[in-house]
C-alpha cells in the first residue's frame, strides 16, 4: 500500500527516486573480460518450467526489434531535453521499472553481436480465419505476419546511430518451487525480466521507426551492444565488484536483480549523467528517511520488491477480501442468452460498412487505433503474436498435472508473475462462445474451462488524459498487447504439459470476454454497461482469455455492491461524449440484466473521433478508477461494506476532483496519421474537464439496440446496414428486470 500519491510527480522520473541519487561526468571503465552471452530460455531438464514456454515470444521480439523506416519524419519537437522526456515515460507507461538515455560509446558496440539463431531465416507462421478474415483487423494480423519473415543476413550494424536509451525491469520475489503455485515460476526471474525489457525495447524501437528515426532493440537474447557500458554511461549502473569472476554493474535500488533491455537510434535527445559516489550525505538524500516511506510517490524500500508479502497466485490486488455468491449479481437467463455470430460486433459491422461509408473509412486497418503512432507501434506487436495463439498440445501428459487445485494456483501464479493485474477460472456457459467465424462457417465449443485475465490501461497516464485524446488508443493496446502475452505463454505452457489450450485475443478470439470475466469473479457489469469493474483497479482494464481442457478448480463471481452503487452514480452517463450511456435503469437484453449502452453511438464516436484515437471518457470519470494510495482505502472500504455511503461517494468523488485532467501527467505528444500514412500534429485535441451537466431525462434519451433477432447473416460478403429506427424502438419496448422477471414465473407456472 503506498502512502504518497504520484499525482504531482512527473511521469518521465519514473517509479524510483532517481533524481536523488549523485551524478558526475566522469564515466567509470566497464572492464567486463568477455561480451555477455545470449540468456538461455529452454530448459530440457525442467519440462515444468514456464521459460520453456517463452520461446517463441522472444523470437517473435527478435524478429521485430528492426524494421523499416518511415521515409518522412514526424512533427515531434526540437528540445532534446523533451524528446528524451517523452521517451522515457513512454517505457514507463509500459512498465519500465527505471529509464536512462546516453549518448552511443564506440566501445559499447560488440565486435561479435549476439544473435538469435532465429534470425538466420523467415519464419512461417499460420494465421486462423479468426484474424485474416476479420475486417476490422485482418490488416494488423498482415502486418505481423510479414514481420516473421524479416532476417537480419545482411545487416548493415549500428555505427551510426547516436544514442541509447537503457531500460530495465525489476526482479520480483524469487520464486519458491516448493511453494504452493510456484513450481512452474521457480528458476525463471532472468527470463522473465528479459522478456519484459524486450516488449518494452521492441515497441520504443518501432515507435521511433515510424517517428522517422532508425532504432533497434537490444535483447538478452540478440544484441549488437553490451549492456553493461550503457548501464554505467546512463547512470543506472555503477561497478559492483566481482560475482563469479565478473565485473557485475549493480543498480543503488534493485541491486543486481533486474533484466536489460536497450534501444540504440540515430534521435538525438539529451542524456543523463554518470552516477557518482556517495558520501554520507549523498547517501541520506537518495537511501535515507524519504526512500523508505516512498515520498513524493515513488516506491519505497519499505514496499520490497514485488510479491513480497504475497502469494504468487493471490496476486497483487486483495481479491480473496471481496465477497463470493454462487452467481453474478446481475439476471441471466441461461437457457435464452443466444449465440451470436462474430459479425455481429459492432465494430466488425462498422468495418464491413454497416454504420456507413465515414466509419467504415476510419476502420480500414484499423486506422482508429493506429492514427496514433505509439499505439500503431504496439499492434505490430499484436499482430505477430496472433500465430502463437493456437498449437498442438504434446503428445503426452507430464505427471503430477492432474490436480484441478494445484493447477488452478499454478496457472494464476505464472500470469501474476507475467504481469497480469487480476486472474480467475470458470467454466465456459455456452452462449459465451460466437456462433459463426468471420468467414461464416460455425464455431463448435471446443473447451471446458476458461482462464480470464484482466491488465489495467495505466492509472498515472489516465490521470493525465481526457478518456477521449490522442493518447486513448495507446492505453488500450498496451493492456491487450500485454494480455495477449500474458495468456499466450501461459497457454502454450499448458500444451507442452499435454493439455489443449488457446488464447483469445482482442483480434482472434472465439469467445465473448464479458461473460467469463463476470462468471470467473474478476468483477461486476455497471453503468457503463458492456465493461467489468474491478473493485481495486475499476473499469479501465483490456482483457484475454485462454480456454482449455487441463483440470481447473472454478473460482465464483463477486459482490462488492456495484448494482447499488452505479444506481446512485450517474457520473459515465455524464461525461460521456456521445451520450451513449443510459441515464435510467437496467433492461432485459439478450437474456441478461443490463445497463444498456448505445453501442452504435459509442462505437461511432470512438471510430470517428476527430479530437484524439478512440475513447474511454467513462471509464476515465469512473469514481472506481483509484491510484491505490492509502488515503483512498476509507472510501473504497465505504463503498463496499456501507450502502449507505453509496449515494454520496459519487458526490465527494466529484467535489475532490476525480475525473480531472491532471496536466502533470500529459506526456504524450497529440500525433495523428492522416490517409497517406504521414504523421501529422492532432488538428484538435479533446481536452475535457468534468462537466458537471445535469442529467438527461431518461425518458427524453434516444438510445437504440440491437438484439440478437436483429443481428446480420454470419458472412461478410454483403453490408447489412444498422436499421438505428428499428433500433431505438427496440429500446423503448425493452422489458426491466422485474417485468421480465415476472413474466418468466407466469410462463413456468402456465408449464
Amino acid at each position: 500500500m503506498k502512502l504518497f500519491s504520484y499525482r504531482n510527480r512527473q511521469p518521465h522520473l519514473g517509479h524510483y527516486p532517481l533524481e536523488r541519487l549523485k551524478h558526475g561526468d566522469i564515466v567509470p571503465t566497464w572492464q567486463g573480460k568477455a561480451p555477455p552471452k545470449p540468456l538461455q530460455f529452454i530448459d530440457e531438464a525442467n519440462p515444468l518450467s514456464l521459460s520453456n514456454a517463452m520461446i517463441d515470444y522472444v523470437d517473435l521480439l527478435d524478429h521485430q526489434r528492426d524494421g523499416p523506416v518511415t521515409p518522412r519524419i514526424a512533427p515531434i519537437p526540437d528540445d532534446l531535453e523533451e524528446r528524451a522526456r517523452h521517451l522515457k515515460s513512454a517505457c514507463y507507461h509500459l512498465d519500465a521499472s527505471q529509464v536512462a538515455a546516453c549518448a552511443l560509446p564506440p566501445e559499447a558496440i560488440l565486435n561479435e553481436p549476439i544473435r538469435n539463431p532465429a534470425l538466420d531465416r523467415a519464419a512461417e507462421k499460420e494465421y486462423a480465419v479468426g484474424a485474416t478474415e476479420n475486417a476490422m483487423s485482418a490488416s494488423i494480423a498482415a502486418a505481423g505476419a510479414t514481420t516473421w519473415q524479416r532476417t537480419e543476413l545482411d545487416d548493415p550494424g549500428i555505427g551510426h546511430h547516436t544514442h541509447a536509451l537503457v531500460l530495465i525491469t525489476a526482479h520480483v520475489r524469487e520464486p519458491d518451487a516448493e511453494k504452493e503455485g510456484e513450481a512452474w515460476i521457480a528458476g525463471t526471474q532472468a527470463q522473465r525480466a528479459a522478456l519484459r525489457s524486450a516488449e518494452i525495447a521492441v515497441v520504443i524501437a518501432q515507435y521511433l521507426r515510424l517517428l522517422g528515426f532508425e532504432a533497434r532493440a537490444h535483447t538478452a537474447t540478440t544484441s549488437d551492444v553490451d549492456p553493461a557500458p550503457l548501464l554505467l554511461a546512463s547512470g543506472l549502473g555503477e561497478l559492483a565488484g566481482k560475482l563469479n569472476n565478473s565485473e557485475t554493474v549493480a543498480n543503488p535500488y534493485l541491486g543486481i536483480g533486474y533484466g536489460v533491455a536497450v534501444i540504440t537510434t540515430t534521435l538525438d535527445m539529451t542524456a543523463d549523467r554518470p552516477l557518482a559516489k556517495r558520501d554520507f550525505a549523498a547517501r541520506m538524500r537518495s537511501h535515507g528517511f524519504a526512500w523508505w516511506l516512498g515520498f513524493g510517490g515513488t516506491r519505497s524500500a519499505r514496499q520490497g520488491e514485488d510479491f513480497r508479502n504475497r502469494p504468487f497466485h493471490l496476486g497483487l490486488f486483495p481479491m480473496e477480501t471481496i465477497k463470493r455468491v454462487p452467481e453474478p449479481t446481475i439476471q441471466i437467463d441461461t437457457p435464452n442468452v443466444p449465440r451470436l455470430p462474430k459479425r455481429h460486433d459492432m465494430f466488425v459491422r462498422a468495418a464491413i460498412g454497416d454504420l456507413g461509408e465515414k466509419t467504415e473509412r476510419a476502420m480500414v486497418d484499423f486506422r482508429m487505433n493506429r492514427r496514433a503512432p505509439i499505439a500503431h507501434a504496439m499492434m505490430v506487436l499484436l499482430g505477430g503474436m496472433v500465430p502463437l495463439q493456437y498449437g498442438k498440445e504434446a503428445a503426452n501428459k507430464i505427471n503430477g498435472t492432474e490436480n484441478a487445485g494445484a493447477n488452478s494456483k499454478l496457472v494464476k501464479a505464472a500470469l501474476h508473475y507475467l504481469g497480469a493485474d487480476i486472474t480467475g477460472i470458470c467454466e465456459i456457459p455456452e452462449y459465451a462462445w460466437y456462433s459463426h467465424d468471420h468467414d461464416g462457417s460455425e464455431i463448435e465449443p471446443y473447451h471446458k474451462y476458461a482462464i480470464s485475465v484482466l491488465i489495467n490501461q495505466g492509472h498515472e497516464t489516465m490521470d493525465g488524459a481526457s478518456g477521449d485524446d490522442w493518447i486513448g488508443s495507446a492505453q488500450g493496446m498496451r493492456s491487450y498487447m500485454r494480455t495477449a502475452m500474458v495468456c499466450g505463454i501461459v497457454a502454450q505452457h499448458i500444451r507442452n504439459l499435454g493439455y489443449s489450450a488457446r488464447t483469445h485475443t482482442v483480434i482472434d478470439q472465439d469467445v465473448l470476454h464479458i461473460p467469463l470475466i463476470l462468471k470467473a469473479g474478476l468483477g461486476e457489469t455497471g453503468r457503463i454497461g458492456e465493461v467489468i469493474v474491478n473493485p481495486f483497479i475499476g473499469p479501465s482494464t483490456k482483457s484475454s482469455v485462454i480456454t482449455t481442457n487441463m483440470p481447473l478448480e472454478v473460482d465464483l463471481p463477486i459482490d462488492f455492491g456495484l448494482q447499488d452503487f452505479c444506481s446512485s452514480c450517474q457520473k459515465c452517463a455524464r461525461e460521456c461524449p456521445c451520450l451513449a450511456i443510459p441515464h435510467g435503469g437496467k433492461m432485459m437484453f439478450n437474456g441478461y440484466e443490463i445497463w444498456k449502452p448505445d453501442i452504435d453511438k459509442c462505437s461511432r464516436y470512438r471510430a470517428t473521433n476527430v479530437g484524439g484515437t478512440m475513447c474511454g471518457r467513462c471509464t476515465k470519470t469512473c469514481p472506481w478508477n483509484l491510484e491505490g494510495v492509502l488515503a483512498e482505502r476509507p472510501f473504497l472500504w465505504s463503498a463496499i461494506n456501507l450502502p449507505f455511503t453509496r449515494k454520496w461517494l459519487p458526490k465527494l468523488d466529484d467535489k475532490i476532483g476525480n475525473g480531472e485532467i491532471n496536466p502533470v501527467k500529459k506526456w504524450w505528444w497529440d500525433l495523428d496519421t492522416d490517409e497517406d500514412n504521414n504523421i501529422i500534429l492532432g488538428a484538435r485535441t479533446n481536452a475535457r474537464g468534468l462537466s458537471f451537466r445535469a442529467p438527461i431525462d431518461p425518458e427524453k434519451q434516444v438510445l437504440a439496440c440491437y438484439p440478437a433477432e436483429d443481428a446480420p447473416p454470419p458472412e461478410k460478403d454483403k453490408v447489412f446496414p444498422v436499421d438505428r429506427k428499428k433500433g431505438i424502438e427496440r429500446y423503448q419496448r425493452a422489458e426491466s428486470p422485474d417485468e421480465y422477471r415476472v413474466r418468466k414465473m407466469s410462463i413456468d407456472r402456465q408449464d
